[in-house]
């Protein structure tokens, strides 16, 4: 069984917002409840329930709206929620999306569950897009030949453009780490130390040969197994947060508020 990623999640659930939960599920007359006080479900009963399709059951909360509990899971390394309903019998694996303001529920979720310790990244051979003196660090994990990698390093210079404040650390390696090629023009840029070889890289010129031994692009590569970076490009926020994928640069910026 596959792990239970958000961004691939089986369906896309979209809910409304009840503005009186508890009233929706009780019976008797008289001030409402929450929905605590009428259902129960500890983390060993959850465990028993899913014990064959997860590793551990580590939390078990009341879901994003009434009629279902979040239970927080682990598999393969990772922590994913999961929504089981009041009486027992359905899963819910897939992302709920509330209509209001369309916040992903699950996705922020997810991210909250699965924050890195920042402080264990080692940035020296990072290339820095931005002002090395900005409070607001991003790491990027990125392949320079992935096209969203492309995509989301022009939006990094726009948001470093847009934000004096807010400094992108790219650390470049290949997605396929048998790919001698992509893994050259790595360590190249690496090399250098080299905004404009960077940005070479991802308009897809052809780059020098690497003017280096060094074993940085392998440690990155080693960091994204520990980290189980999910694929390119990857940010890590300040905060731990990891989110993949391309993002134009004012959401980008948006992540940091």
């Amino acid at each position: 069984m596959k792990p239970f990623l958000p961004a691939c999640a089986v369906a896309a659930i979209l809910v409304l917002h009840l503005p009186n939960p508890a009233a929706a599920f009780q019976k008797e007359a008289g001030d409402a409840k929450v929905c605590s006080e009428c259902h129960k479900l500890t983390k060993a009963e959850a465990g028993k329930i899913l014990g064959k399709v997860v590793d551990n059951v580590v939390a078990v909360e009341q879901g994003p709206f009434p009629g279902i509990w979040e239970v927080d899971v682990t598999r393969d390394g990772r922590t994913y929620p999961l929504y089981v309903d009041y009486s027992l019998k359905y899963l819910f694996n897939g992302q709920f999306i509330r209509l209001a303001d369309m916040r992903n529920i699950t996705g922020t979720r997810y991210q909250d569950l699965n924050r890195v310790d920042v402080s264990t990244i080692p940035l020296e051979d990072a290339i820095v897009v931005g002002s090395r003196s900005a409070r607001k660090k991003i790491i990027v994990l990125t392949d320079p030949t992935c096209p969203h990698c492309v995509r989301l390093h022009g939006e990094i210079r726009k948001a470093a453009a847009k934000d004096a404040d807010t400094a992108f650390y790219v650390m470049p390696y290949p997605r396929n780490a048998k790919d001698k090629a992509t893994y050259r023009k790595c360590l190249a840029v690496v090399c250098a130390k080299s905004e404009k070889l960077l940005d070479d890289a991802y308009a897809g010129k052809e780059l020098p040969a690497p003017s280096c031994k060094s074993d940085a692009v392998d440690e990155t590569i080693k960091l994204a197994d520990r980290l189980k970076i999910p694929g390119t490009p990857t940010m890590i926020l300040p905060d731990g947060r990891l989110v993949s994928g391309s993002m134009e640069a004012d959401a980008v910026l948006a992540l940091l508020k």
